[in-house]
């Protein structure tokens, strides 16, 4: 019959083998939230630079400006697949991410784009690099917020993961 200490040191071992388990289970989840971020400030640059080459050219015919209006609209439809998602991950600044999502969108895709006789609009241009690099700096400093240990205090469980 095993001895009471050596039940306790099972039990400690135990312990200390679920908290572990515990642990790399949260930093597993803090590092996919992270790269989630990643993915879309890189989705957020695309439009960017869909947008800009967008408002930077004259197209030369109807089918070119299709197309670049085209990758403006694919970049687009790239960044609202996560916009539930990252509006969680920005916490206090959700709503500051919600206007710059809006802001970015009706940048890019105002003015005269997909008219007939469209222009050069080196404003419009800057205006959405602008937009862009105040989102990417929010979603950067959302980013920061998901490695900081007050997070721990928040743990719950995300059953549509």
């Amino acid at each position: 019959m095993p001895t009471t200490d050596l039940v306790e040191k099972l039990a400690f071992l135990a312990g200390g083998a679920l908290l572990a388990w515990l642990l790399q289970q949260i930093r597993v989840a803090w590092a996919e939230d992270i790269a989630v971020v990643n993915e879309h400030i890189k989705d957020i640059e695309k439009l960017s630079e869909s947008a800009q080459n967008y408002w930077l050219k004259t197209p030369a015919d109807v089918n070119e400006d299709a197309a670049l209006a085209a990758r403006v609209r694919a970049a687009h439809a790239a960044t609202t697949l996560l916009y539930p998602v990252m509006a969680k991950a920005c916490g206090a600044k959700k709503v500051q991410y919600e206007q710059l999502s809006i802001e970015l969108f009706t940048t890019a895709t105002g003015g005269s784009f997909e008219g007939k006789g469209r222009t050069l609009d080196p404003s419009r241009a800057i205006a959405v690099h602008d937009c862009a690099v105040r989102l990417i700096h929010l979603l950067r400093l959302s980013r920061r917020g998901l490695l900081s240990l007050r997070r721990l205090t928040e743990l719950r469980i995300d059953f549509e993961r």
